[in-house]
């Protein structure tokens, strides 16, 4: 049986990636092709569609806007819990064993992901089995069935993730630090509880699937060997019963990030101790994301930054350490996170803090430029194949970006010079208020923490 795959990785947050080393060589000539939108059938739905013969394949997917922080709050969790189901209920033509046996055997595959604030739905199959796939991936996302018997197992699977969550100490860093930040009750700062996952009904998924599936919800991007006009008319043929409704999403507030040196621990018998330091970041459709973008990929984004050469190389404190920043519609962040011994930690911090510090100052001119080259050279990789260009494309467009953001990206990140990233180290690297989080043996660190602030003890829950 195929996988679904349910990602919390956002789309729009991985132009600042921390695992890829890219050695200091001039920038990759980048001109990204223009591909203008096409509107589909009587409802008007929006697909990017470009023709690719270098494989005999053919891949779809459509992105939908929503999202975790539109779940209920009584019901967190009905996202992922519905998007685990769309594809693994079945439909109204086709049982959900009858769509595992017929993709085995074709080869194909359709696969879900959701994330804070957009979703998506792909298939990928042989271009000669194209019309048995895409004839089961748009009922599934017209007519999907919630069968009882698969719908009451993914509830328990759910369910058994929420119990194992505290498995993993740096994953469990990172959720509970946001959790802090943006407030428990804030939807950017909510958690899924088991109470939450017994209380969804099927009721509930299909109230989902109407809330947000429509044409004017969903982006389509089509990419593979095929006659693009042929296509077209398959697409109109099979969306046919895609409603047209507007959608109107639930307003999100903008979360009250709190103020002061917050310090919280979760005492833990672990080898390891796991840090996560939080700054207040910025919302989407902000120009300063350029600027900040090269100022955290000076400072964290490898180890060629500055910590992975003073925290991790130089002083032997960590044995990963990064820092990256995240922008939401509502709200964002900066999080600088490390590994490292217990014993270590309230040295990594105070040196962390050190390097922040000096960034307000001065900046190498030539690890800055280094830093822009690996920006520039990771997100022209992001556009290798035509069905990559097109997801950008089409991801960019779910949040609204101008036309023009894709093309121009580059030029931006190029054009920052130090004196605008020195800028945002000083707006943004705030020492008076940030939020530590650690997971960790609080007594093998409990006295060299005490310097940052206030230690908040915390029961894992």
């Amino acid at each position: 049986m195929k996988k679904i795959i349910i990602t919390g990785v956002l789309i729009m947050n991985t132009i600042n990636s921390h695992s890829k080393i890219i050695p200091d060589y001039k920038n990759l000539d980048f001109k990204p092709e223009i591909v203008k939108p096409v509107f589909i059938g009587p409802n008007k739905i929006k697909a990017y569609i470009k023709k690719d013969s270098s494989l005999p394949t053919i891949r779809i997917t459509a992105f939908i806007k929503t999202g975790h922080v539109y779940d209920p709050s009584d019901k967190v969790g009905l996202g992922s819990l519905f998007f685990n189901m769309i594809k693994d209920g079945g439909t109204k033509k086709f049982k959900s064993d009858e769509i595992d046996k017929k993709l085995e055997y074709l080869g194909a595959e359709i696969n879900t992901s959701i994330n804070n604030e957009d979703a998506s739905i792909s298939m990928f199959c042989h271009k000669n089995n194209f019309d048995d796939v895409f004839e089961i991936f748009a009922d599934i996302v017209q007519n999907p069935a919630f069968e009882e018997e698969k719908f009451n197992l993914k509830k328990q699977e759910a369910i058994e993730i929420i119990k194992r969550r505290n498995d993993e100490p740096s994953k469990q860093a990172s959720r509970e630090a946001l959790r802090l930040f943006f407030g428990r009750n804030h939807p950017y700062g909510r958690r899924p509880e088991i109470e939450n996952i017994e209380k969804i009904t099927v009721d509930d998924l299909k109230k989902y699937h109407s809330n947000f599936f429509s044409s004017k919800n969903i982006v389509l991007s089509v990419a593979g060997d095929f006659d693009e006009k042929e296509i077209t008319k398959k697409l109109e043929s099979y969306f046919s019963e895609l409603p047209g409704k507007e959608i109107t999403l639930p307003e999100l507030e903008e979360p009250v990030i709190t103020s002061g040196k917050k310090i919280y621990v979760i005492d833990k018998p672990i080898r390891q101790a796991f840090v996560v330091i939080l700054n207040k970041g910025i919302k989407r459709h902000d120009d300063r994301e350029f600027p900040l973008s090269v100022l955290t990929e000076y400072i964290g984004g490898g180890i060629q930054s500055k910590l992975g050469n003073e925290i991790r190389s130089k002083r032997g404190l960590a044995y990963s350490v990064y820092q990256y920043f995240s922008k939401r519609d509502k709200s964002g962040f900066i999080m600088t996170s490390l590994g490292t011994k217990p014993e270590s930690v309230g040295e990594a911090i105070y040196n962390i803090f050190n390097e922040l510090k000096k960034a307000k100052e001065k900046l190498d001119e030539k690890e800055l430029n280094i830093a822009k080259s690996q920006i520039i050279n990771s997100y022209v990789f992001r556009f290798e194949t035509v069905a990559s260009l097109l997801n950008e494309i089409a991801s960019y467009d779910i949040y609204s970006y101008p036309e023009d953001y894709i093309e121009k990206y580059t030029q931006r990140i190029d054009s920052v010079k130090d004196k605008d990233a020195i800028k945002m180290a000083k707006e943004f690297y705030d020492l008076d208020n940030y939020l530590i989080f650690i997971v960790g043996d609080y007594k093998k660190f409990e006295s060299g923490i005490k310097e940052f602030g206030e230690v908040n003890l915390l029961k894992e829950d």
